[in-house]
């Protein structure tokens, strides 16, 4: 891919191919223009290029079919229906659009981080408390400010090493039940802190085990179920975290009915941080591909999450995560019951099966020309029918 400056591009300038921020982050796909909001954040965040193996699209090539999948955040379009529906989507739309910039910088910067100081770890060297202050603090006021993120988050796709995406993607989750939870902002921060380095002890793992295709043997769990306690010595003795923010590290893989590890404790003894942390952990890991299964639906984690796994986690904050995020979380496919396709933009309070759906296909399963939403608090003749992919809403 090529380099394009930013100086070199106009709001509304369009390319034949996906423009990125960097090899993994999409800015636009195909066809689609590039904003004056995107040119503003892009300055804004100090990014001075992007990527793109695209050709730049005329005014006469623009009225030519774009046969590349179109962005899920596309809101040029025109609305099908002048009503409060399509008001409310196109707003929370826009707002994903507008933060969009900021959060895959963001993601990027703690995915970087986070690789360093893992793997500075692995070689018994170890990094400074103050540099991941910065990002928490980052990381804490943007979730705060944008509650469309879940929207941003399940599509973000990142093709770096597992462990160290999984933990951007469980803070970023952590810091949204967090601020469900109304926790303060030091306590946000904190939380942010703990979840970070909650994984460290994997960095003692040897990686023919970690990424282990087959199933693993009872050697192989015994040096798995060790890095928390690891992880907990790393943090207190070698970096110096306190002890508050280091015990989520040791507890993460606890359960609240007292059948997890190391401790096999139970909720009474577990820290609040651990618990948010937990919850965000699991569903954060089941969402992702592994070496030995593909990623789950967003949908089918969180249904293992509340009826098969629901003893692990404290109850309040589990049901919670569910009534915020939906059974069918911000940010999936779906396929409703009229065989119309669209992605879950927005939950509604106590109906976890109904949310806020962009329509993007239609019952023959052509894309829209249009920007189309339906609440399924109000239209009660529709339903889900079941989820999909994410690949498969354009």
């Amino acid at each position: 891919m090529r380099k394009i400056p930013i100086q070199d591009l106009a709001a509304g300038t369009k390319f034949n191919r996906s423009v990125y921020l960097d090899k993994d982050t999409v800015l636009v796909s195909s066809g689609q223009p590039i904003t004056q909001q995107d040119l503003d954040r892009l300055k804004q965040f100090g990014i001075s290029f992007v990527l793109t193996d695209g050709e730049l699209v005329t005014e006469k090539e623009a009225g030519k079919p774009n046969t590349e999948t179109s962005s899920y955040l596309d809101t040029n379009l025109p609305l099908s229906h002048d009503n409060e529906t399509s008001s409310r989507g196109k707003y929370i739309l826009d707002k994903a659009n507008g933060s969009k910039v900021e959060f895959t910088s963001l993601f990027k910067d703690c995915f970087e981080l986070v690789q360093k100081t893992y793997r500075s770890a692995s070689e018994g060297k170890y990094t400074e408390i103050r540099e991941f202050r910065e990002i928490a603090e980052r990381i804490t006021d943007h979730v705060k400010s944008n509650p469309q993120l879940p929207i941003l988050l399940l599509a973000h796709s990142h093709s770096g090493y597992y462990l160290y995406s999984h933990i951007c993607y469980a803070t970023f989750f952590a810091i949204l039940l967090g601020t469900y939870l109304e926790f303060s902002r030091p306590k946000l921060i904190d939380l942010a802190i703990a979840s970070i380095f909650a994984d460290m002890g994997m960095v003692t793992v040897p990686e023919e085990v970690s990424e282990k295709k087959s199933a693993l043997t009872e050697l192989d769990l015994k040096t798995i179920k060790r890095h928390p306690v690891v992880g907990y010595q790393i943090l207190t003795q070698r970096l110096k975290l306190k002890n508050s923010l280091a015990i989520v590290s040791l507890q993460h893989h606890e359960a609240v009915d007292g059948t997890g590890y190391p401790q096999r404790i139970t909720s009474n003894e577990m820290e609040e941080l651990t618990k948010v942390f937990m919850i965000a952990d699991q569903f954060s890991a089941m969402i992702a591909a592994r070496p030995y299964r593909p990623a789950f639906l967003p949908y089918d984690a969180m249904k293992l999450m509340i009826s098969v796994n629901v003893n692990r986690f404290d109850l309040k904050m589990v049901r919670l995560f569910l009534n915020k995020l939906g059974m069918f979380p911000i940010g999936s496919g779906v396929l409703l019951s009229d065989n119309r396709t669209g992605i879950v933009i927005d939950s509604n309070k106590d109906k976890p099966l109904r949310p806020v759906i962009r329509i993007t296909k239609d019952n023959e399963g052509k894309r829209l020309k249009l920007l189309e939403f339906v609440d399924l608090m109000i239209d009660l003749n529709t339903y889900i029918q079941k989820a999909i992919p994410f690949s498969q809403i354009y």
